[in-house]
């Protein structure tokens, strides 16, 4: 499955850049996801946390990032799986920054492809995971500004001061900030069905 997002950001690129290079602060922004432990090599072992009706998952894995500063580019690679419903994903992501209108906002282009197996598998169908990416990817940017207005100062320093970060990290996130996926799936069927009648009614009338 591949997904395709673009986004902007009212702060330099230079600014979100730095930003994306914290990961520990992406994972913050990011809903479900949090960062169990560093490494070393840009690699982390990291846990996404989801849940979808009576099924709760946590993949937990390692995640491998590159990034190419002279281009502002960078790739994200990983890996998961949940014990307890025995799914497994695993995922590619590309990501670059570049200036918007006249340099002060940025726009983000994503590229992410994800291969689900097992139980959480069939919501990969019809088009739900891809509109579940289309909410995630708001609230992620909502957060990201939210940091950035009042913190875009001291993004820099914490990029710095990464490597000095101990090598077992305590999460970014608690078990109750989960993605609660059963919800959002639950929303979409909503809004379906009322834009079905809306436009079922708009034609009789």
């Amino acid at each position: 499955m591949e997904i395709q997002k673009s986004f902007e950001l009212s702060h330099a690129p230079s600014v979100v850049w730095d930003a994306l290079s914290d990961v520990h602060l992406v994972a913050s922004c990011l809903p479900g996801a949090s960062i169990l432990e560093q490494l070393g090599d840009d690699r982390y072992k990291g846990q996404f946390s989801v849940k979808v009706g009576p099924l709760a998952a946590a993949f937990e894995g390692d995640v491998t990032i590159e990034r190419r500063p002279e281009e502002r580019t960078g790739t994200v690679s990983g890996k998961g799986a949940d014990a307890r419903s025995s799914s497994r994903a695993s995922g590619h992501m590309t990501y670059r920054v570049a200036p918007a209108n006249d340099g002060a906002r940025t726009r983000v282009d994503v590229n992410c492809t994800i291969n689900l197996a097992g139980a959480l598998a069939q919501f990969g169908k019809a088009g739900v995971i891809k509109e579940i990416a289309n909410r995630i990817t708001a609230e992620f940017v909502r957060n990201l500004e939210a940091h950035l207005a009042t913190a875009a100062p001291r993004v820099g320093e914490a990029t710095r001061q990464d490597a000095a970060r101990p090598e077992a990290l305590p999460p970014t996130r608690t078990a109750e900030s989960s993605l609660d996926a059963g919800k959002l799936v639950w929303t979409i069927i909503r809004e379906r069905i009322v834009a079905f009648f809306r436009s079922l009614f708009g034609r009789r009338a």
